[in-house]
């Protein structure tokens, strides 16, 4: 069997994994609810012929923004460890599978999962925006779409690195509700500030270097809130991070596409050596 047909045949099974265990359904029903009833909440503020009322992106996009990572790391955090422990993964492995296979195809198999739910919460609440009066951008959709996906792969290779690290479903839990805390309540952007202030005496000094800054930008979600800043700027991204009028380089969509792209790359990576050198 050669490589891509183990991984093909592995992302199968993984997706077939999450319809068994009722995770994709679940998934995507929580999306699709709350895509309806937000667009159906929206409409009711709209009388029938009033121009220039509510539309469907600006309604959904502030918690379709903070709900996607919080999914994906609580969903797929446990997608390895529980096959680990469980007893499956030895199984899995003396099979021609190679471990590389094993959180790639995870990787890939929750990938499509995580966009199937959030595609398909956005065009369910079409019809319903259609019937109340809340005005639909088929481009602005797609490119929304798109964007939130990107942040859900993002947190679904997080979900994915811990847990090929971990030992157990408890402490993938934990860990992927940390990396939650970290990054969408902005602990990340305090860090080099902590780090500048035991450096310079236990103060701050009057300029505050670039490095700073460039360490914020790395964010996931400050990348997220660039990039959509870059192609809406009219939007709120729905996150707690705020756009800066005039963004830097580092501050710029193609630098924070960059970003999202490295940390997807980086923790898959990092995720796979650990499993690699791992005895399970």
């Amino acid at each position: 069997m050669s490589a891509a047909s183990g991984l093909g045949l592995f992302v199968r099974e993984d997706v077939r994994d999450t319809i068994r265990e009722r995770q994709f359904q679940l998934l995507v029903g929580i999306y699709v609810l709350l895509a309806l009833l937000i667009t159906y909440t929206a409409g009711r503020s709209t009388s029938p012929g009033h121009r220039g009322g509510p539309e469907l992106i600006p309604s959904v996009l502030p918690l379709f923004a903070m709900l996607t990572p919080l999914l994906a790391l609580g969903f797929f955090a446990s997608a390895i460890v529980e096959k680990r422990t469980g007893g499956a993964l030895k199984v899995m492995l003396g099979l021609p599978i190679d471990r590389g296979t094993v959180v790639l195809g995870t990787f890939v198999g929750r990938t499509l999962v995580l966009c199937t739910a959030i595609a398909t919460a956005l065009l369910a609440a079409v019809p319903v925006a259609v019937v109340r009066g809340v005005a639909v951008d088929p481009a602005r959709l797609a490119t929304v779409a798109v964007i939130l996906a990107l942040l859900g792969v993002t947190f679904t290779a997080f979900a994915v690195a811990i847990s090929a690290v971990v030992r157990s479903a408890t402490r993938a839990t934990v860990a992927a509700f940390g990396v939650f805390v970290l990054f969408f309540f902005q602990l990340w952007t305090r860090l080099p500030y902590t780090v500048l202030y035991v450096r310079h005496g236990f103060s701050y000094p009057e300029t505050i270097p670039e490095w700073v800054d460039i360490v914020a930008a790395l964010n996931p979600v400050a990348a997220y809130t660039n990039l959509f800043a870059g192609v809406y700027p009219d939007l709120n991204s729905g996150t707690f991070v705020q756009p800066p009028a005039e963004p830097a380089v580092y501050e710029r969509p193609a630098f924070a596409l960059a970003v999202l792209v490295g940390w997807i790359v980086l923790t898959i990576g990092v995720g796979y050596r650990r499993f690699r050198a791992t005895d399970l």
